[in-house]
């Protein structure tokens, strides 16, 4: 009597990462492109200060948690702050 071994069809790994992609996973080529994408981020994070400078109206969610991400988001917005003056105080300088 033989006896065969199942095969079992071997799925790839699903895809990781956002559907559909974010334009910000390639790497831009040129700097124009990369000034392009620096004014785009720019736009974006105009939008994000907006919506933290109205989370008081934010319904849904608690006082602490509002705190806790105004907090975050101030913390994160000096670090970023700080880094993008140096660079432009470097490049002023030459």
């Amino acid at each position: 009597m033989t006896t065969t071994a199942k095969t079992t069809s071997r799925r790839s790994p699903p895809a990781t990462g956002p559907w559909p992609p974010s334009p910000w996973e390639t790497a831009p080529v040129t700097s124009e492109e990369r000034l392009k994408r620096i004014e785009a981020l720019g736009e974006r994070i105009i939008g994000h200060v907006r919506f933290m400078c109205q989370v008081a109206n934010l319904g849904g969610s608690s006082a602490e948690m509002k705190e806790r991400a105004v907090t975050a988001f101030y913390e994160r917005m000096i670090l970023v702050e700080s880094q993008l003056g140096r660079l432009r105080e470097e490049l002023l300088l030459g």
